[in-house]
């Protein structure tokens, strides 16, 4: 009955073209569900404290958390805590620190403190806490570029203020 389409007449080319685009679209539409499957769970956001909430150029600000992992070098899982406050020129405009190791459910405090003379710089300070996950090589074995390490992951985030004088 309709030989035409069997034979490779011009709806059955124009079919095929068809099927061929919507299987190419569904592909595309998949590769962002594959690729989150692939990835480690995403963290659940932690509630940070910072005390005091503003300061000083000298004042010590103590970050602390709820750690919901157990993290230390011997577990591959360190927190690291970052703050910054933009470009500024003869001060403090950001601190890094590693949190102790630490078992989960416990309060991880951390301490950043100015390191340079001129103390912190003023303005609103934005910080994160990080999840950094890493693979020792084996011993006595070269590390292999195959096994992908997990990105690190911002797990929860703070602010503090540093007010001029």
């Amino acid at each position: 009955m309709y030989l035409w389409a069997v034979t490779g007449g011009r709806l059955a080319g124009e079919m095929r073209w068809r099927v061929a685009t919507l299987i190419a679209m569904l592909g595309i539409a998949a590769i962002p569900a594959v690729s989150d499957a692939a990835q480690p769970g995403h963290a659940a956001m932690l509630t940070v404290a910072v005390q005091p909430s503003a300061g000083s150029a000298r004042t010590h600000f103590a970050v602390s958390f709820r750690a919901a992992l157990t993290a230390g070098p011997a577990r591959h899982v360190v927190y690291r805590i970052t703050a910054g406050a933009g470009g500024h020129v003869g001060c403090q405009a950001g601190a890094a620190a590693q949190a102790p190791p630490t078992t989960a459910g416990s309060t991880v405090r951390v301490v950043l403190s100015p390191s340079r003379p001129a103390g912190w710089c003023a303005g609103t300070y934005r910080g994160q806490v990080w999840e950094v996950f890493s693979e020792p090589c084996p011993i006595g074995e070269a590390c292999p570029a195959v096994y992908p390490q997990p990105a690190p992951q911002v797990v929860g985030k703070f602010s503090f203020r540093v007010t001029p004088g």
